[in-house]
């Protein structure tokens, strides 16, 4: 049995030999799992994450700021049906990211009047320096997620933090093929308010 054993063994070390390794080996772009040249879309799901009566949240404001962006943003996207611009921006059906649908109507109409701005690069900044990330595919394209920043958590916006960042002002390549799949994620549920401890 022995020499049909070395022949395998040869036949095995034959066809390792032919294979390229090169197969195998990382890419060049993938530098330990992560690529800092493309934008990164690493999700973590908040949405069981216990939320609190916002009237209980003592804010700190910053520079004057008495409502920080991404809880204007909140309260935008609440009220924008009532208000009758649900057309122009919304929220996406699994309440974990919102769409600018009609850009033209967003300037004139709805940032006046919540954002007190009239240009969309100055509200896309403020959307960058958040940490907001855009999808570039799928149902939810051309759309703006938070991972602390979902329908009816109106409390896990206040966490969401300006980043201390220096713009480079070079704009990362898109990552759509990390980009989270919101429609495969659990609904958003309306948990337990908490009340934090006075």
């Amino acid at each position: 049995g022995s020499s049909a054993e070395a022949k395998t063994a040869s036949v095995e070390a034959k066809t390792q030999s032919c294979t390229p390794q090169i197969k195998n080996a990382p890419l060049p772009h993938r530098h330990n799992g992560s690529n800092p040249q493309v934008v990164q879309h690493d999700y973590h799901d908040h949405a069981a994450d216990p939320t609190v009566d916002p009237k209980s949240i003592k804010h700190k404001a910053k520079g004057g700021v008495i409502t920080p962006f991404p809880v204007k943003l909140h309260s935008m996207l609440d009220m924008i049906e009532a208000d009758g611009y649900g057309h122009v921006v919304s929220w996406q059906p699994h309440g974990r990211c919102f769409v600018v649908h009609k850009t033209k109507e967003f300037v004139n109409h709805v940032m006046p009047k919540y954002f007190k701005q009239t240009k969309m690069a100055s509200f896309q900044r403020q959307l960058n320096l958040y940490g907001f990330n855009r999808l570039t595919g799928g149902l939810d394209k051309g759309g703006y997620y938070h991972e602390l920043f979902l329908k009816g958590k109106v409390s896990l916006a206040y966490d969401i933090h300006r980043m201390r960042v220096k713009g480079t002002g070079v704009r990362l390549p898109t990552n759509p093929d990390k980009e989270p799949n919101f429609y495969a994620m659990p609904p958003i549920t309306e948990n337990m308010v908490a009340t934090l401890p006075t």
